[in-house]
């Protein structure tokens, strides 16, 4: 089993216009409204690619059975503890030609530490024998920085975490099995700008001297690199149509963690991250991806160790 957590999801409503422009006045063209939080979306595409999996996390008890029915629909195990107050609402506005995307995030409820303890506990009794736990997205008011770090010490499970800014700094002390930045979160984390892929390596690897074992960086249209203890590998990205890039790190790492479960072989699962991150920009808005998107992918994804 796969857990992804999800402390702060989301309803993800997207709407495209032809062109985005501020303070003007835009018709829609087209509408949707998906359960989001990136662990939900983590979950969602495990469960399009056959693992076994499944999102705990904390939910808003004002709309927390209409998240939890669109959950189901969309086939994914769920189990939510509620807290006082409603569901986010994120809204995602998206250009006609899919180039464009701007988002507008609410915060969520506040969720106070004993409501945070209980959640803990869930996690304690229900994952002992887990094969991953993937810890992503913002936290919601309220939860200290370290969030993740006490998740990933509750239980000896392997973890992912992909977050930003302090989350991801304070969590690298307890361990995690990989981190999942982006360039602009790398960069962050190390407090410069990186240009070519050798500085994208070198500040991988501080992460891992900081204390996680493995670090994907997503790099957008440049691909990806995976960067091990010993060892780092580059793939660049794969020319398709871009639709949306909405939830595209999120399926690379469900695309990761699936095939290293499943392999246990780090280049057989970033191919599949690769594969993965990729289908889900050729959906629109935040469907995130299609089967056999993915597995003609598969043998398109070239990577070379660096």
């Amino acid at each position: 089993m796969i857990t992804a957590i999800c402390l702060n999801p989301s309803f993800d409503k997207t709407v495209v216009v032809d062109a985005m422009s501020v303070g003007a006045v835009h018709r829609v063209r087209s509408m949707r409204t998906d359960p989001g939080g990136k662990g939900a979306n983590v979950a969602n595409v495990l469960t399009k690619l056959g693992a076994q999996a499944r999102c705990l996390g904390l939910a808003g008890e004002a709309s927390a059975a209409r998240y939890e029915s669109m959950l189901s629909e969309a086939g994914v195990l769920h189990g939510f503890l509620h807290v006082p107050g409603e569901i986010r609402t994120n809204l995602k506005i998206i250009s006609l030609d899919g180039r464009e995307c701007t988002e507008i995030n609410e915060p969520g409820p506040c969720v106070d530490g004993k409501r945070l303890t209980d959640f803990l506990k869930l996690v304690r009794d229900n994952c002992g024998n887990d094969d991953f736990l993937v810890l992503t997205g913002s936290l919601p008011p309220c939860c200290a920085d370290d969030t993740y770090a006490r998740l990933v010490r509750v239980l000896p499970v392997p973890c992912v975490v992909d977050a930003s800014g302090a989350t991801l700094r304070t969590s690298l002390a307890a361990k995690p099995f990989l981190v999942k930045p982006n360039r602009a979160e790398l960069c962050s984390a190390v407090g410069r700008k990186l240009e070519g892929l050798a500085d994208v390596e070198a500040a991988a690897r501080e992460l891992i001297h900081a204390g996680a074992e493995n670090v994907l960086v997503s790099l957008g249209a440049e691909g990806a690199m995976l960067v091990t203890k010993d060892k780092a590998w580059h793939a660049p990205g794969i020319r398709v149509k871009v639709s949306s890039t909405v939830g595209a790190g999120d399926a690379m790492t469900a695309g990761f963690v699936a095939g290293y479960v499943e392999t246990g072989d780090y280049v057989e699962a970033f191919r599949r991250g690769i594969a993965a991150g990729t289908a889900s920009v050729m959906t629109d808005g935040t469907q995130l991806i299609r089967r056999e998107d993915y597995d003609a992918l598969l043998e398109r994804v070239s990577i070379r160790e660096v």
